[in-house]
């Protein structure tokens, strides 16, 4: 049963580490959700740590830095983790080279900050028809060993195929966000987790998640920052199956808000330590 609170501030004594997912928490659809920001301000004033950690990859830490910086929200780049700098950590780790990138800049940035080269999907943006006989041109490059998917709105079939050569011929396929849609205003706009579906489905192949709900940034955020008390971590998110799933996977409590994808009425279903319509009041 989910313990439903008024604010942040009813279980500020209870932990240490606050994870805020942004979309849907500290703003939604372009516009600032003013009980979001004030409470990640609140938390940060009474001196908690606080982390963002988000599944869209179209954006670098940096852009997301300058984001947070014009609302008054003091935070540090490390304190930022972006899908697109997590698939990079995880490439670096693992000793890949270069990718085909089939999100957008926010992974090229992230990925060249780590040396890792990339292949842009942008430069097929034109490419909208393929033939049987445009497919059977495609050659990817030699040297290229992984495919990232991520956000993008320029998607095409041309980049589709691409890409599913690229595993064809044996790359590791890596999904930065999987996110089946965002909320914009009151409608839902297809995301990153789309073209992710449509790749697997292309080429038979299940991708590694390297965003939420996998595991992988909790993992990272922990050793970064020396953490090593689990249950003083709490997940503050609007999606359950990405925020919420992702503290289940972690073993952490998680705050589920109703600012985002998830309505009060939806809220009621879900399996979530806690439940908050407004973060700060």
């Amino acid at each position: 049963m989910s313990i439903k609170i008024k604010s942040v501030t009813d279980i500020i004594n209870k932990y240490d580490h606050f994870i805020f997912d942004m979309d849907g928490v500290i703003w939604t659809g372009g516009q600032f959700i003013e009980s979001g920001v004030n409470g990640v301000k609140h938390l940060i004033e009474k001196g908690k740590s606080v982390y963002f950690l988000t599944n869209n990859s179209t954006k670098s830490r940096q852009s997301y830095f300058e984001i947070l910086s014009n609302i008054d929200i003091k935070t540090d780049l490390e304190h930022i983790y972006s899908s697109s700098y997590l698939t990079a950590v995880y490439l670096k780790m693992n000793n890949y080279k270069k990718a085909f990138n089939l999100g957008v800049t926010g992974i090229t940035e992230e990925l060249s900050a780590l040396g890792i080269k990339t292949r842009d999907s942008d430069e097929f943006k034109d490419n909208q028809y393929v033939t049987y006989d445009i497919f059977n041109s495609i050659q990817p490059d030699e040297d290229i060993d992984c495919v990232v998917s991520g956000h993008n709105p320029q998607f095409n079939y041309y980049m589709l195929c691409y890409a599913s050569l690229c595993i064809q011929k044996g790359c590791k396929f890596v999904a930065a966000n999987p996110d089946s849609y965002i909320k914009v205003q009151n409608r839902l706009m297809p995301a990153g987790g789309c073209i992710q579906a449509i790749l697997e489905r292309a080429t038979g192949q299940k991708s590694l998640l390297v965003g939420k709900p996998s595991p992988t940034a909790l993992e990272v955020i922990m050793k970064q920052n020396k953490i090593d008390d689990k249950s003083k971590v709490v997940m503050i998110g609007d999606n359950p199956e990405t925020d919420i799933e992702f503290g289940w996977n972690c073993g952490i409590d998680t705050i589920l808000v109703t600012t985002g994808v998830t309505s009060k009425e939806q809220a009621e279903n879900v399996k979530t330590t806690y439940v908050c319509d407004h973060l700060y009041i």
